[in-house]
């Protein structure tokens, strides 16, 4: 992680990014499952998950919660699309935010049908108890007389920027790509009308043109301008090439609306006719962002198209440096890892489709780049260990020593935040699914009184009785789906879940958690898990020589456990059996040409 992302983790709890939505929530909005909820504890947020899990449609809501926005702009009631009546139980959505006197402030905006301002228009109200809305403080502080009334909170003021990269289209591919009814659509009309009017749109960029008249009427929508020097920096990192001068204007010369853009790098000069889409895709970005207004909501949908991923990797870090710079807050929906492979885990935001409901969930708040992207169908580089901490890590890292540098090479092992619950609800119920390559090491304390059956001696009307205990319960497994008519898919879903459980997930040696198990190895047994926590507090305090008054670090016991970790002998037998349950593990797991291979070398 570069210093800028590094940088930007204390900005929302030091309050540097304010005004900064905290989060946003959907008692019923679209296809996302009622009482959905997004947390934003980061500057920069990404949104994943497959197609069909309205990413964009949340990007909208964001859009339209700011003071003079209204998302009843970018969705309405066609005939082709009804949204249908709506009185009782309208579409709405809750943003919050922090309030001067450090209050919450809760905004509900609600779709009100017809009025005044037209049929598709949201406005807030007071808070719906029913929503889980608290009620306004009386009195009311001083400070927050600027975002509240008597009766409700004031939107967030915060200046917007929405970019969909799909659309960001040139004037020249507008006009070559696209037909238009009772327009010239023959390749070689459009050529000639290109010829005839691109030596308008030259002057135009040439002269930094503001008012350009062709056929009595002024041609030039925007007034025609040219990139700063860091804006060029900004574009020349992202893409590689050194630009020198790059000019834009935004213009209808071609009978279409578009821009067209002038650039030199390299030694050479060329529009965006002969340029990349990605290249024009980020020059529009990068002139964007850099243009906002200091702590905008900047709102970008799949900024990644056309880039390549070292491109993409530069562009979130341009990101950073202006998030940094400017106080932005960043939202973005994705498809590429290379997109948040530096961001931490909880700037990522995974959305899944619940597999019986067929709505929207938000599967997780934070999540690791390999969990993100295991979810869209990507897969777990090397062979994935998730295990429930740091400690545990250290204890499978140090088994896997034993076997040398080739197998080392061949694992990688991830702690998962959130502990076993975490691994449940986050791996275990995502992965199981996906029929995924990771396998799932839980601490001893979590090992089963009763191992699972094998799913042929299961009947579907035991498959939930059965899971239950390790915590795949029914709100975990299916997420909360299931309409009690569906029994066969149900079963279905619960009988890949054992399968995959019986052949992906193993446990650490011993009945307690690794701090108990590193004791034992020590010689020192029979201690709860809470005594075996206690034991490593006063050994890190004495190694240290820690006065009274000094409290020791997790990071400070986490080091003394690693160095006594080190100093056990290679035959000690907790760590032969770690590599006896991975073997195991592995190889009903299918993945075990990669443990022999490795272990041989």
């Amino acid at each position: 992680m570069t210093d800028n992302f590094k940088t930007l983790q204390a900005f929302v709890d030091r309050g540097l990014a304010e005004p900064f939505i905290r989060s946003i929530r959907f008692p019923r909005f679209k296809n996302l499952f009622p009482g959905s909820v997004i947390e934003f504890t980061y500057p920069i947020t990404a949104l994943i998950g497959p197609n069909g899990t309205n990413k964009s449609t949340i990007l909208r809501a964001l859009q339209g919660s700011p003071r003079g926005h209204d998302i009843g702009d970018h969705w309405f009631d066609t005939p082709l699309d009804p949204i249908g009546p709506e009185r009782s139980d309208p579409h709405r959505f809750i943003h919050s935010y922090r309030a001067p006197s450090g209050a919450t402030a809760e905004v509900i905006q609600a779709r009100v049908g017809k009025t005044t301002r037209g049929p598709d228009y949201f406005e807030t109200s007071a808070p719906r108890r029913r929503d889980g809305m608290s009620a306004m403080p009386e009195p009311a502080h001083p400070e927050d007389a600027g975002v509240r009334n008597k009766t409700r909170w004031r939107p967030i003021a915060k200046e917007v920027v929405y970019l969909d990269f799909r659309q960001e289209i040139p004037a020249y591919d507008i006009l070559m790509y696209f037909n238009w009814r009772k327009k010239k659509n023959e390749p070689e009309q459009k050529k000639r009308k290109i010829r005839t009017r691109a030596p308008h749109v030259n002057q135009a960029l040439s002269g930094l043109q503001s008012k350009h008249e062709l056929y009595r009427a002024n041609r030039i929508l925007e007034p025609a301008d040219e990139l700063t020097s860091d804006e060029l920096r900004g574009v020349s990192l992202i893409l590689g090439r050194d630009y020198t001068s790059i000019r834009i204007v935004k213009h209808d010369f071609f009978d279409v609306e578009g821009y067209t853009a002038s650039l030199s790098a390299d030694g050479l000069k060329y529009s965006e006719a002969y340029a990349g889409s990605g290249e024009f895709a980020a020059i529009m970005l990068v002139r964007a962002i850099s243009r906002a207004q200091p702590r905008s909501l900047i709102l970008l949908d799949e900024p990644e198209t056309s880039l390549h991923p070292g491109a993409q990797r530069e562009l979130m870090a341009f990101i950073a440096s202006e998030c940094v710079r400017n106080k932005h807050q960043v939202v973005l929906a994705t498809h590429a890892p290379a997109i948040v492979v530096d961001l931490p885990s909880e700037a990522r935001k995974l959305l899944d489709l619940d597999p019986v409901s067929g709505r929207v969930r938000v599967a997780a708040q934070s999540a690791t780049a390999d969990q993100s992207f295991s979810r869209i169908g990507g897969r777990f580089q090397a062979r994935t260990i998730l295990v429930e901490d740091e400690l545990a890590r250290a204890f499978v890292l140090r088994a896997c020593r034993l076997r040398g540098d080739d197998f080392l090479k061949s694992v990688s092992i991830l702690p998962v935040a959130g502990g076993a619950e975490a691994l449940v609800r986050r791996v275990v119920a995502v992965q199981a699914p996906l029929g995924a390559d990771c396998i799932v090491l839980f601490d001893g304390d979590c090992r089963l009184p009763t191992p699972l059956r094998a799913s042929s001696e299961v009947t579907d009307t035991q498959l939930q009785a059965e899971l239950d205990p390790m915590g795949l319960t029914s709100d975990v497994l299916l997420r909360n789906g299931g309409n009690g008519d569906q029994t066969e898919h149900l079963a279905r879903v619960r009988r890949n879940a054992l399968e995959w459980v019986l052949t992906h997930v193993d446990y650490l040696p011993g009945t307690g958690n690794p701090e108990a198990l590193l004791l034992g190895a020590l010689g020192i047994s029979d201690l709860s898990n809470a005594e075996a926590k206690e034991t490593w507090r006063s050994r890190t305090r004495s190694s240290l020589n820690l006065l009274e008054s000094e409290v020791e670090t997790s990071a400070q016991i986490l080091d003394e456990q690693i160095r006594t970790l080190a100093g056990l002998n290679d035959a000690e037998p907790v760590l032969v059996e770690i590599l006896e349950t991975l073997d195991r593990v592995m190889a009903k797991a299918g993945m075990a040409g990669s443990v022999e291979g490795a272990r041989s070398s």
